[in-house]
């Protein structure tokens, strides 16, 4: 009798092992892949945001795995093309993220989606992001790609005020050198930052989301006098001396040392440097002016910046209902007023409607919640067009600004590229 029962618990176990080898036990585990470092100070408020979601919801589990830059892009498209998607991952709007969505493996979100929902978010976010009005991320925040900071204790000693157009600010530059100091600090080495902090502005002051989207699509051309213009600006800045020398050499992180350091007036960055500024140079942040690159000759929208809306979770589209429902849970938890409330904690600006004046801000982040509030938004360029294209543009600026090529050359390299190669041009 004892050796049939041991012989009985056996078959059971096989039988437990084949069905899965585990106990149902109501537990929704999920797989997550996210594009992150967990080791990051910036992280640390995810990190609160998960943790406090486990604590509400103890039948979901995901398991997370971590990997930064193109390491995670790589992974990401050798498992859509293998149909071994997580369930849930990071996605990016745009052409960094057809290859998923051109596959059918993100899911659309629209049938989760009420109308109470939309109400509490920056109505942005609910822009169409597929040929069929599909909703496949929900951005938690909106980052703004350009912003203009001034030392305001420098620009006293200089009797200046925030230049009002591009012309004031090239007057004030040769003041700004014979003082000794450099009037813009600027990155120029490194191949994404000119696009993403400069000259996706300018194009969008020359023209605005509706030329754009014709540009990208071939019903216009990036060879225009619109993109011609915005490159034409950085060759004025750089003809008048307005940068550090040897800008075309300066990393991104050597760029920002010169303006904590206090050796240029202006800096031209991005609202992520915000936090990295308040912790690596307090004092400097108190007294640093926010603002956006002045009016510049024959802009068609004025008074508007590069913003774009971060990546976020994505679903895997193969999901089951209950599964699919667990998952979407957690990205609500994440973006809307549970979340959002322990990112503003943190200082961030989210797309949900919390209201600033509730939460102890910094009075840098103050001024660029300000900023925000009055202007309008433009694309970044690589967040519409193929990635891979900055490997041609962004040398070519390069190329403009060391006096190798003129704005329309690097206009008409630009658009040869994306005419031959860039996925918005094959849809």
């Amino acid at each position: 009798m004892k050796k049939l029962t041991i012989l009985t618990m056996a078959i059971l176990m096989l039988f437990s092992i084949a069905c899965g080898g585990k106990k149902d036990d109501g537990i929704i585990t999920l797989k997550g892949y996210r594009y992150g470092d967990p080791s990051d100070a910036q992280f640390k408020v995810d990190e609160r945001i998960i943790e406090a979601f486990e604590i509400q919801n103890p039948n979901i589990k995901i398991e997370w795995e971590y990997v930064m830059g193109e390491p995670y892009h790589q992974k990401l498209q050798s498992m859509v093309a293998a149909n071994t998607v997580p369930d849930i991952f990071t996605m990016w709007l745009g052409a960094r993220g057809d290859y998923v969505t051109d596959r059918g493996a993100a899911m659309d979100l629209s049938p989760f989606i009420t109308a109470e929902m939309k109400s509490n978010f920056d109505p942005n976010v609910w822009e169409a992001q597929g040929d069929n009005g599909e909703i496949y991320i929900i951005s938690p925040t909106a980052t703004t790609s350009h912003l203009m900071f001034g030392n305001k204790k420098l620009m006293d000693e200089l009797g200046l005020t925030f230049p009002k157009t591009h012309e004031e600010l090239i007057e004030q530059g040769k003041i700004i050198r014979e003082a000794g100091l450099i009037p813009v600090a600027l990155s120029g080495k490194d191949d994404w930052v000119i696009n993403s902090v400069l000259l996706s502005a300018l194009v969008g002051r020359y023209g605005g989301k509706e030329w754009f989207d014709k540009a990208s699509i071939g019903e216009a051309s990036f060879a225009d006098k619109n993109f011609v213009m915005a490159l034409d600006v950085i060759q004025d800045l750089i003809y008048n001396q307005m940068f550090a020398p040897g800008v075309t050499q300066l990393s991104y992180t050597q760029g920002f040392e010169i303006y904590i350091q206090e050796k240029a007036v202006y800096l031209i960055d991005a609202s992520w440097k915000l936090n990295a500024m308040i912790q690596d140079a307090p004092e400097l942040s108190k007294n640093t002016e926010v603002g956006i690159y002045p009016a510049v000759p024959g802009e068609t929208y004025p008074n508007s910046t590069s913003t774009v809306y971060g990546d976020h979770l994505a679903i895997n589209s193969k999901l089951s209902e209950e599964k699919a429902a667990a998952a979407f849970k957690f990205i609500m938890f994440h973006v809307g007023k549970e979340g959002s409330d322990m990112k503003m904690k943190d200082g961030l600006l989210t797309t949900y409607n919390l209201d600033p004046n509730d939460y102890e801000m910094h009075p840098l982040t103050q001024k660029y919640i300000d900023v925000v509030n009055s202007t309008s938004k433009s694309y970044v360029i690589d967040a519409i067009m193929n990635p891979e294209g900055m490997g041609v543009l962004n040398p070519a600026v390069q190329s403009m600004m060391l006096g190798e090529k003129t704005s329309q050359e690097v206009a008409d390299d630009y658009e040869a590229w994306v005419a031959k190669k860039d996925s918005n041009r094959k849809k």
